[in-house]
């Protein structure tokens, strides 16, 4: 059961942002497989970049490139559109994540 619950909030936290970004940027795939394809694809190009790549600055630029090419090529979008959805779910799972630990911080353990 707790496994199940880990995958809930996994698709929250990663799959939901992507959809709605691809909605908010009228992308022709914005299903949840779309999106759950493409995080499973952004995973796996960002650790091989970021296994490849030296230089931090470098392998940043081109995660965000690579990833706005994938996005719009999933998604059904253009490369800017791609861009946006990038940011837009950025944005969302880095606020998901502080509101989170905000939470767990301010919550005592019951012990």
């Amino acid at each position: 059961m707790e496994i199940l619950v880990v995958f809930a909030v996994l698709a929250v936290i990663l799959v939901a942002p992507i959809m709605f970004g691809a909605r908010l940027v009228s992308a022709k795939n914005t299903d949840f497989g779309s999106a759950l394809l493409a995080v499973v694809i952004l995973a796996a190009v960002s650790a091989l970049i970021d296994e490849f790549v030296a230089n931090d600055l470098v392998s940043i630029v081109a995660i965000a490139a690579l990833g706005a090419v994938i996005l719009s090529v999933i998604l059904g979008t253009t490369f800017l559109r791609g861009l946006a959805v990038s940011v837009v779910a950025t944005i969302i799972q880095v606020g998901v994540i502080l509101l989170a630990a905000t939470i767990a911080e301010s919550t005592p353990l019951v012990s």
